[in-house]
């Protein structure tokens, strides 16, 4: 059960790098950090596409260092350290969703896509998060609950890839500063 706890659990983190990583794929990171807001009355979806894809870029180091530590604290086995990193991870996802909110995305393609990766973000922080919780207090009813949550993660992904790509294949990466 340990084993298969741990597998899952890192399973889990690579869900977290999937889903930023699936912007990047066809992009280069950007080295730049400050972003330029679109006018709110503007409806440019190619302009709101490439500021999604340069928010992506600026969080992907944040959420590989943090699933990178977590990664290394389960295979450690300190489950005891593994509480307050599950916090620290929760608390920059809802960091990083509430930035996503403050986006000036108006297009209905674009918009569709920042939700999918908003419910990308929180469904992988609650996976963790029961994660963790299952291996204080195991049991077979939450080992079927966590591996529904997976299945419905693995869906909301692959959701957002398939988004992602077709986006990308429109709209191009974004022009390289």
């Amino acid at each position: 059960m340990q084993t298969f706890s741990k597998l899952g659990f890192l399973c889990l983190l690579s869900f977290g790098l999937i889903a930023c990583d699936q912007i990047t794929q066809f992009t280069t990171t950007s080295n730049s950090t400050n972003q330029t807001k679109a006018p709110a009355v503007a409806l440019d979806p190619k302009a709101e596409f490439h500021l999604f894809i340069d928010f992506q870029n600026a969080n992907n180091a944040k959420i590989a260092a943090l699933n990178h530590e977590i990664a290394n604290v389960t295979q450690s086995g300190d489950i005891a350290s593994l509480a307050p990193l599950v916090n620290k991870f929760s608390t920059e996802i809802k960091a990083i969703v509430k930035d996503l909110d403050t986006l000036p995305i108006y297009s209905a393609e674009i918009l569709k896509l920042k939700e999918k990766a908003k419910v990308l973000l929180v469904t992988s922080a609650e996976l963790i998060s029961d994660n963790v919780k299952l291996h204080h207090n195991p049991s077979p009813e939450g080992s079927m609950a966590l591996l529904q949550k997976r299945d419905i993660l693995l869906k909301i992904s692959n959701e957002f890839s398939q988004m992602n790509d077709e986006l990308m294949q429109k709209y191009g990466p974004p022009p390289q500063p």
